[in-house]
């Protein structure tokens, strides 16, 4: 018997996810963050002091003029939720663009999330996350270090990074700070400077978090505890982080693309989508991407 019938077959390389359709759609003067109302999308266009209410064909229903500088957007209650950073407040609409009340709550408010019938606003100026009652009382205000930068919440837990202190915080149902984990870009904190370690968006799963380094190009992933499970190369300054459809999707502002990656799957696949992409959002069928340079939405249909 020849020695070549004993030869295992090498495994075949698996494939990469397939590249999805991108439809490119006008937006208001920098578009800096979604929503989705379960049906329609909605646009903060920061550059004009708008949000713009779209439909899922790319139509647009209404423009609608908030406070200055709108950077994030929250769906909940049966409410739009605007932070406008320019202002120090929240606005509060009505599906039909009406802004019914207007809430300070300290300077630079930059990330929002609707979780456990309230609204959490991160105040990057203030260095806090506070809590909204659904008629949009300030309930109360939680340090959290200096320069929060994202707001993610699964299960019991709401996430914040902080890009001053470069940390992960904890924190539970009550906005008690449960813990706080100091997550570093790499497996060598010595070859990174103090920028490329501070932490900016945040995407969490069921039982892993995912951080974006967009100064250092990289991408940690971490348990629900803070312990770093990995670190993964991002080249093209990540922004912003997605887990949807069975992936984790990553918008890279510098090269005007889009990754779509499973560390445990197929190679990823990047794909363009527009000028300096900085949000995502995923409507239960399609990935949108906000597209600040170039003043476009994107629709990616994987």
């Amino acid at each position: 018997m020849g020695s070549s019938a004993c030869q295992r077959k090498p495994k075949p390389t698996p494939n990469p996810p397939p590249v999805p359709k991108v439809t490119v759609f006008r937006a208001g003067a920098k578009p800096a963050a979604l929503a989705f109302d379960g049906e329609h999308i909605w646009i903060a266009n920061a550059g004009d002091n708008t949000v713009t209410s779209l439909r899922k064909e790319g139509g647009v229903v209404g423009v609608y003029p908030v406070g200055r500088e709108p950077v994030a957007l929250a769906y909940g209650g049966g409410y739009l939720w605007v932070a406008n950073r320019g202002d120090g407040t929240v606005g509060q609409l009505t599906l039909s663009g009406q802004v019914i009340r207007t809430v300070p709550v300290g300077q630079e408010p930059v990330a929002l999330t609707y979780w456990e019938d309230s609204l959490w606003v991160a105040s990057r100026g203030e260095g806090t996350v506070s809590r909204l009652s659904a008629d949009g009382e300030v309930v109360k205000a939680i340090p959290v270090g200096t320069r929060p930068s994202a707001l993610a919440a699964q299960g019991d837990y709401l996430w914040v990074t902080t890009q001053g202190e470069r940390t992960l915080a904890k924190l539970g149902r009550d906005g008690t700070v449960v813990a706080t984990f100091t997550v570093i870009s790499g497996p060598s904190p010595t070859t990174f400077s103090e920028g490329e370690r501070a932490p900016g968006a945040i995407a969490v799963g069921v039982s892993e978090i995912w951080l974006a380094y967009p100064l250092a190009d990289r991408l940690a992933q971490v348990n629900t505890e803070g312990v770093p499970q990995g670190f993964f190369p991002a080249p093209g300054e990540p922004r912003a982080l997605l887990i949807a459809a069975g992936s984790l999707w990553t918008a890279n502002r510098a090269t005007g693309s889009v990754t779509r990656s499973n560390p445990r799957g197929p190679p990823s696949v990047t794909f363009p989508v527009g000028e300096g992409p900085i949000a995502l959002l995923f409507d239960g069928k399609s990935i949108w991407v906000a597209n600040q340079a170039g003043n476009s939405i994107a629709r990616l249909d994987p």
